[in-house]
């Protein structure tokens, strides 16, 4: 070998070392760090690929040590990593969160009965689309009577899934409820509250405020509380979400309870309130429409 090729020898040799980078390493799941097989792995920018085998595992050459990887699955969201010279690595993915939000574009329609003093009644909720830039709008309203001297009301507006993720979301409310009872006591009460809902579990916080007229000896009462309340979901059958929560007041406590499913199209309720010497136990009966 004369000189010449000695030196393009030396020079090709680094060059063949450095476009032959090997790496290998394994692909986990954040969620509960099992292998993930099947996972695609390409370098970035070119047809060179690989595979992860049933453990998880993968080897590849690349081109530089500083290559970039990308791994992706159906399901999985992409990632890239750098490898900035390693050449064994653990790649930890997540898997992706396509969230449908089921409860847009929706309105409900419902003939409720009150168990213990307002058996006449029927409620609306009405869900707007999907707002782009992030949430449903939900408005509610119920009411109830015993064609006499009693009134329950109650309503809502709600702004769901206003600040969404794969693992929480929020959504915000204000409420309303009032009551006429025997000619003896009319309230008002009116809340704020947030939902702070992860997977199947919500936790409730807001502020309260209620005013109390007893008619009989013309005392008012009004106070400002703390609200707070839990809410969970269960699988088949039916579906069903229940919610409670309590307001506590200076010489009152709230009490709200609601658990409620549906079959197809069908929805059905049972829905607890109590303040003072008034309480109602209502029985719904809806129909699930979408538009």
């Amino acid at each position: 070998m004369n000189r010449k090729h000695l030196i393009f020898a030396l020079f090709l040799v680094p060059i063949l070392s450095w476009s032959q980078f090997k790496v290998s390493g394994v692909v986990i799941s954040k969620t509960d760090n099992d292998s993930i097989p099947g996972v695609i792995v390409k370098e970035k920018g070119t047809e060179n690929g690989a595979q992860t085998d049933f453990d998880g595992q993968f080897s590849i050459e690349v081109s530089d040590p500083n290559a970039i990887l990308v791994f992706s699955f159906v399901g999985m969201v992409t990632k890239e990593y750098s490898l900035k010279g390693e050449n064994k690595i653990i790649v930890t993915t997540k898997w992706d969160c396509n969230k449908d939000f089921f409860d847009s574009n929706r309105i409900r329609i419902y003939g409720q009965s009150g168990l213990i003093n307002n058996p006449i009644g029927g409620q609306i909720d009405i869900a707007s689309p999907y707002i782009y830039f992030g949430g449903v709008l939900e408005a509610s309203y119920s009411y109830q009577t015993n064609s006499k001297e009693n009134v329950f009301q109650e309503g809502s507006l709600e702004f769901k899934h206003s600040i969404s993720n794969c693992e929480f979301d929020i959504d915000f409310r204000a409420s309303y409820r009032d009551f006429k009872f025997d000619n003896e006591l009319k309230n008002n009460t009116y809340s704020f509250e947030t939902d702070f809902n992860l997977s199947r579990i919500s936790f409730i916080a807001g502020y309260s405020h209620l005013e109390i007229n007893n008619i009989g000896n013309s005392r008012n009462y009004k106070s400002s509380g703390l609200l707070i309340g839990f809410g969970t979901s269960f699988g088949r059958p039916l579906y069903p979400e229940l919610v409670s929560k309590i307001s506590i007041y200076k010489d009152n406590i709230e009490y709200q309870g609601k658990i409620q499913g549906s079959f197809k199209r069908f929805l059905i309720f049972l829905k607890y309130y109590k303040l003072s010497s008034f309480q109602e136990l209502s029985l719904g009966i809806g129909y699930n429409l979408f538009y």
